[in-house]
């Protein structure tokens, strides 16, 4: 299988009711495939067992130039059953069996193109009913025409974009997936480093009530001590000031040694 988005089906009528000419130009489009009941078709009017052109179907199978390959994948659809009651003419028969091929080499080659070259309008309306993304058929002349001016027509250029939007979806969905873990780590990460930084924050103020509670302490002893010392010069000053002030604090009774100090012994 070659690398072109295309594979070409090539019907019927497009060999029997064409010519080489046209042959050529559709080999050029991309790998064409050959129903094998078409095969099986074009054989039968060769050997005059079915109606046709039975010289042009003989130069068909001479043209080996082509290199056009049988395929006998084939699967059925909602839309392609043939009901026990209907009687349906050979020709009928032929072309759901042709539709069923499309349907199955579309079904094999989902990422690929499949185009159905045909002459016969109502084989290309039951391919446009089956609404199959990757399917579509157009006319042989058609098929000439995009040849000649590389332009691939619209409905096929419209199955390329929907091939290409489902082939990019998968990438974009990697990618989304791939962001969403980039922004998930870099959350994380922000997060992480602004616990640090409220720790080191916090640090300095647990430094800092520390400090202050150090200080406070040193604060106390000092003033205890200046009022210590001053309410002991007071004492020797002024005793009996003093003894009057310490009784109306309330406070329990000084130390002997503070509120009689010896007296100077006599010669």
């Amino acid at each position: 299988m070659t690398n072109s988005p295309y594979l070409l089906l090539v019907e019927t009528s497009v060999i029997i009711d064409t010519d080489p000419n046209t042959w050529q130009a559709i080999s050029k489009l991309g790998e064409c495939l050959l129903p094998e009941v078409v095969a099986h078709e074009i054989k039968n009017i060769a050997n005059g067992k079915a109606e046709g052109n039975e010289s042009v179907a003989k130069q068909f199978q001479n043209s080996s130039g082509l290199k056009w390959q049988i395929t006998n994948l084939t699967d059925k659809h909602a839309d392609l059953v043939v009901r026990a009651t209907q009687n349906l003419s050979r020709k009928a028969k032929l072309m759901i069996n042709v539709a069923q091929s499309a349907v199955g080499v579309a079904n094999a080659y989902p990422q690929k193109c499949v185009v159905l070259i045909s002459d016969e309008i109502s084989l290309r309306d039951r391919i446009a009913k089956l609404k199959q993304k990757n399917l579509c058929a157009i006319p042989s002349a058609i098929a000439r025409q995009w040849s000649r001016t590389n332009q691939a027509p619209p409905i096929v250029h419209q199955s390329i974009e929907y091939l290409q939007k489902q082939i990019s979806q998968p990438i974009n969905q990697s990618l989304h997936q791939t962001d969403t873990i980039g922004l998930t780590t870099s959350s994380s990460g922000v997060s992480t480093e602004q616990k640090i930084r409220d720790r080191q924050e916090n640090l300095p103020q647990k430094t800092n009530y520390r400090q202050i509670a150090i200080s406070l302490v040193k604060f106390g002893l000092t003033t205890t001590f200046l009022v210590t010392i001053l309410l002991f010069g007071w004492r020797l000053a002024n005793p009996q000031q003093f003894q009057q002030f310490w009784k109306k604090t309330g406070l329990p009774p000084l130390p002997k040694i503070l509120v009689q100090p010896d007296q100077p012994k006599k010669n």
